[in-house]
C-alpha cells in the first residue's frame, strides 16, 4: 500500500511537487551549507574531546590532588556559608576574591591523610586561616561546639598514610563537583 502523505522539503518543510525530489531548487544551497556547518561543528567537538583526553593523560597525580582539593574546598565553603568562621565566629561580607577559606583542623602538612576528610575541614575567615596560621586553639573550640568532643578526639587520633590513585581522585572531584552544583542551586 502506498503512502498518502505528501513529501516535504528537508530544508523548509513545505510540501514538494515532485515525489522523487527531497529539496526545492532554492533550498539546495542553504541545506548543503547547513549540513557542512553541522559536520564541521561535530568534527571540532570530536577534536576538543581528543585534546581534553590527551591533556588528562598528561596530568600528574599531584595535579589531580590539587584539582580535587580545589573542588572540595569550594564545597566546604558553600556548606558552611551561613555559619561564619569556625575559629572566631566572624561572618565577613562577600567581596571579590572571597573572604572565607576552607581551613583544616589538622593541617595538610602534618596530617596529609586527612586532606579530603570532611570532619577535618570547615569554613574559616582569611584572617584566621592565613594570617593567624589556622588559629588552632580557637578552631578546636569551634569544632567541639559544631561536631562534639568525641568527633574531635577521633580526628586527633586518626593516623594513616596518604595514598590516592588517579581514578579515585577523578571520582572524588566529580562527586564533589556535583554536590557543589546542588548547593549552589539551593542558595
Amino acid at each position: 500500500m502506498l503512502s498518502t502523505k505528501q513529501p516535504k522539503c528537508r530544508y523548509c518543510r513545505k510540501p514538494l511537487d515532485d515525489v522523487r525530489r527531497r529539496l526545492h531548487n532554492e533550498c539546495q544551497e542553504p541545506w548543503i551549507t547547513r549540513q557542512l556547518a553541522k559536520q564541521a561543528a561535530a568534527k571540532a567537538k570530536k577534536e576538543r574531546a581528543a585534546v581534553k583526553a590527551r591533556k588528562e593523560k598528561l596530568k600528574t597525580r599531584r595535579e589531580w590532588i590539587a584539582e580535587a582539593q580545589t573542588v572540595i574546598n569550594r564545597y566546604v565553603r558553600l556548606r558552611d556559608a551561613g555559619c561564619g568562621c569556625i575559629s572566631c565566629g566572624n561572618k565577613p561580607g562577600n567581596r571579590f576574591g572571597g573572604t572565607m577559606d576552607c581551613g583544616h583542623f589538622r593541617s595538610v602538612g602534618s596530617a596529609p591523610h586527612l586532606r579530603f576528610h570532611l570532619w577535618n575541614m570547615a569554613a574559616q575567615c582569611v584572617r584566621c586561616n592565613q594570617h593567624l596560621g589556622g588559629n588552632a586553639i580557637e578552631y578546636r573550640r569551634g569544632l567541639v561546639e559544631r561536631r562534639g568532643l568525641e568527633r574531635v578526639e577521633q580526628i586527633e587520633a586518626m593516623q594513616g598514610v596518604a595514598k590516592w590513585d588517579i581514578p579515585y581522585l577523578k571520582r572524588l572531584k566529580a562527586v564533589f563537583a556535583k554536590k557543589t552544583r546542588r548547593l549552589e542551586k539551593r542558595a
